[in-house]
Formats: C-alpha cells, structure tokens, sequence
C-alpha cells in the first residue's frame, strides 16, 4: 500500500493502575516477579530451575494445567523458601506486586508471543525486565530496553544474577523500562491506532461511515464502507 516502514504497535497498558512507586522501601532480598499462565510456552519451569543459583525469592503469579509439575519441581530442587505460585490475584492488585518487586523474568517462548502484555506492564511499573531474544530477523523493539538472554535456565541465572549485583545497571535499566513504557500508553495508543486507520484509508478504496471516539469512556467506535464510484 505504501513506501512506509513497518512499525510496532503494541498493546495498551493502564498507566493509571501500573506505574512507579514512588517511595520504594528496599527488600531484605531481591524479589524477581514473573506473571503468566502456567503453561510451557511461558516455561516457568525455567525461573524455577534459574533460582537455584540466584539469591533471592521468586513468586509467579498464574494459574493453568502446571500447577502440580511445577510445584513438585520447587519441591524437588527444596525451593521452597526462594519461589511461591500464587495462582490467582485480581488484576487491579498485580500492580502492587510489580510496585514491591525488584526485577521482572519471564521465559516465553518468542516464537509464539512478541512482547506478552505482563512484559509491558512491569515495565510501565518501572520493573527492569530479563526475556528471551526474538528469532532471527525479528524485533520486539525492547532491544535497547531490556536484559535479552536466550531462552535457558543458565542465560537467565547469569543475566539476573548480572543485573541483581549490579546497582547501577539495576536503576538504568528500571528508567530505561520507565522510557519505553511510554509508548505502551493506552491513550497514546488508541489514538495512533486512529491515525493508522486514517493512513490506510488515504491510499485505499475505503471510507468512514462512522467514527467515533469517547475521550472520558476511553472507548472507540469504526465503521468503514467501500467508496462507490
């Protein structure tokens, strides 16, 4: 359609429920967070086998058909005291739980997912976040803004103990996620996504029947017909 570059659009975050806290009061040790269902394309199972040389607690929030392989597996490695499943928390407290951590991981599997949304959302908390590489000939965008380590349970030991003994690449990567997190704002995000249409029906057969945006309610309406000639 047009001589433009490609251009990532990603999901829309909340950044009224998920930003910063302000006054953070230091954690006797780290916390690293991770959110998903428990599935094997997030491979929980690869956080679980990372903290077995990391110093520090683990808690996973998500519930999925796991649950008992990855609770046998906590026990089998006596992880007990570093890494806790918490199967369900209302999305509008995981905010806190990403407010109170000190670093996000999640191993997903990039070939499936892009930037899965609990990525954005620690980020917008101003979390630091460790996750895979995107497959060859493929960007997620986060390149510059997050710890990228391959898809193992070694890679995330080394990048999190890295970045957890590290202070100073800790905070640059936290402002670095604060940064990017911009562009995951639902506002800004919807709006562009109304300027995208409004490009494509510029070199396209198409126009606006009706078109619709309620700026207090947040929400959009688009109805599009084909041009008569």
């Amino acid at each position: 359609f047009t001589d433009k570059e490609s251009e990532i659009v990603y999901n829309k975050v909340n950044q009224k429920l998920f930003f910063p806290k302000l006054k953070k009061i230091p954690n006797e040790k780290p916390i690293i967070i991770s959110v998903g269902n428990l599935n094997e394309e997030k491979n929980h199972q690869c956080l679980i086998e990372t903290m077995k040389g990391v110093e520090g607690k683990l808690i996973i929030i998500g519930k999925g058909k796991l649950y008992e392989k990855l609770y046998s597996l906590i026990k089998q490695y006596s992880l007990e005291n570093k890494v806790e499943i918490i199967p369900s928390v209302p999305h509008e407290k995981i905010a806190e739980f990403y407010q109170n951590a000190d670093l996000f991981a999640l191993a997903f599997n990039p070939k499936i997912e892009s930037v899965p949304m609990p990525v954005m959302e620690a980020m917008s908390c101003g979390l630091p976040v460790v996750i895979p590489k995107a497959p060859r000939g493929f960007s997620t965008g986060l390149e510059d803004f997050a710890i990228i380590t391959e898809r193992n349970s070694k890679c995330f030991t080394d990048k999190i103990n890295w970045i957890l003994g590290n202070s100073d690449e800790l905070m640059k990567y936290s402002e670095k996620s604060k940064i990017k997190s911009k562009e995951f704002d639902s506002e800004i995000i919807e709006k562009r996504e109304i300027e995208i249409y409004e490009e494509l029906l510029e070199v396209s057969n198409w126009e606006w029947k009706t078109k619709s945006y309620t700026e207090n309610q947040k929400e959009f309406r688009y109805d599009l017909r084909w041009k008569r000639d």
